[in-house]
């Protein structure tokens, strides 16, 4: 716990929290980090700055707060819609659907996803909040594979490449560069690079 930040055990206290939270949430997508400042988010949220001060040791805290929450429902939505293969057959079918959950997870909140991506680039502490996500993602994508029957050689490094192929395909998609027309290909082409990767007996056919 941060040094004379105090962790709130009453109803009316946790009820403040929160509003400090919800607060630079909005604020920060509506404005940006750095454009807003510890006195605003108390006046949004209905506080004192004190009050802010009383949680949270300076604004850094409370972003890092309001990214963990934003990381917490995104992982929720893309591990309920991480519908990877129940057997090898079913794999291109279910990397599209994966595909298609997380263009959905994407889109969902642009705002937030925009400025607190664009922090991660700038930002160590927040870089690491997504890194920690990505692996949670990956290690799971790993174990339902495995479940499948999936025992491809270097199955980590594969994944890693896949999620950089997902990621492509999804921020691509956000930012104009494939448009909604587009956007089925790309999610098959990419759903095809990816089962080439993650299918060892495409690994055998070329080496024979």
């Amino acid at each position: 716990m941060e040094s004379g930040v105090r962790v709130p055990q009453q109803k009316r206290s946790i009820e403040k929290r929160n509003a400090v939270v919800r607060a630079g949430w909005e604020l920060f997508c509506e404005k940006g980090y750095y454009q807003t400042n510890t006195a605003e988010i108390a006046k949004h949220a209905g506080v004192s700055t004190g009050i802010v001060y009383h949680y949270f040791q300076d604004k850094k805290a409370i972003l890092k707060e309001v990214v963990t929450l934003y990381i917490a429902g995104l992982e929720e939505r893309v591990l309920e819609l991480l519908e990877l293969p129940s057997d090898k057959s079913s794999l291109m079918g279910a990397l599209e659907r994966m595909i298609d959950a997380a263009a959905a997870s994407h889109t969902m909140d642009r705002a937030a996803h925009d400025e607190f991506m664009a922090l991660a680039l700038l930002d160590d502490e927040i870089r690491s909040l997504f890194d920690s996500f990505e692996e949670r993602i990956l290690e799971s994508m790993g174990i339902k594979l495995r479940k499948a029957g999936l025992q491809v050689q270097s199955l980590p490094i594969r994944l890693r490449i896949c999620y950089g192929i997902v990621e492509e395909v999804c921020h691509a998609y956000v930012d104009g560069r494939i448009s909604p027309e587009e956007f089925p290909a790309a999610r098959t082409l990419a759903a095809a690079a990816m089962t080439r990767l993650l299918d060892e007996s495409d690994d055998r056919r070329e080496r024979s």
